[in-house]
């Protein structure tokens, strides 16, 4: 290689002295703070975008361009919605064996993870055996998406990294598996969860 060619190829990648987000830490990050302080639930329906205000406010608390912030988060609240419905017009069939109804849940739990990783996916795998196990002695077996918001509920409350004013909203979890506030909160009674 000649001095010039070195010259030239010197600056082809330039020193970056800000990390940068890729684009799952960034969603991480964005949907940790938003499901952690900001309300999906508007007049009983899930709102398709959150105020100027409360925008700026989540931007900068997580220190990420506005822009960014406000795109990233209109983005999840219309696919938010759009999984609702989808939930709502789509009831998810089951047969009552204890193993097929075990692996539709883990699927159905992998799906809201991909959706919205906000919560430890390998907690909560294990905590949705063990509130199997449960199910299995009371004779009790609410719908999967119920289910599913009891696990992300059960392994964010546990999460002893994460304090006690920093837990998702029980409305967002509600939100993120369509499920009611009737049955979730039936569902924790009945298992005596608090």
């Amino acid at each position: 290689m000649t001095e010039a060619t070195k010259d030239k190829n010197k600056n082809v990648f330039p020193i970056r002295t800000k990390v940068e987000f890729s684009g799952k830490l960034l969603k991480v990050k964005l949907l940790n703070a938003l499901l952690r302080n900001f309300s999906m639930y508007s007049n009983g329906k899930i709102i398709e975008s959150l105020k100027i205000d409360d925008l700026k406010l989540l931007s900068s608390k997580i220190e990420i361009a506005y822009p960014i912030v406000q795109n990233n988060v209109e983005i999840f609240l219309c696919n938010l919605v759009n999984l609702n419905e989808f939930f709502h017009n789509y009831k998810m069939k089951w047969e009552h064996q204890p193993t097929k109804l075990y692996r539709k849940a883990r699927i159905q739990l992998h799906r809201i993870y991909r959706f919205a990783p906000v919560f430890n996916y390998n907690r909560a795998k294990k905590n949705l055996e063990i509130l199997h196990s449960t199910l299995k002695k009371k004779l009790f077996w609410p719908q999967i998406n119920t289910q599913i918001a009891i696990i992300i509920y059960v392994t964010d409350k546990n999460d002893k990294n994460i304090q006690e004013n920093e837990r998702i909203l029980q409305k967002n979890i509600r939100a993120l598996c369509s499920c009611s506030a009737y049955a979730f909160h039936r569902t924790r009674n009945i298992l005596n969860i608090n």
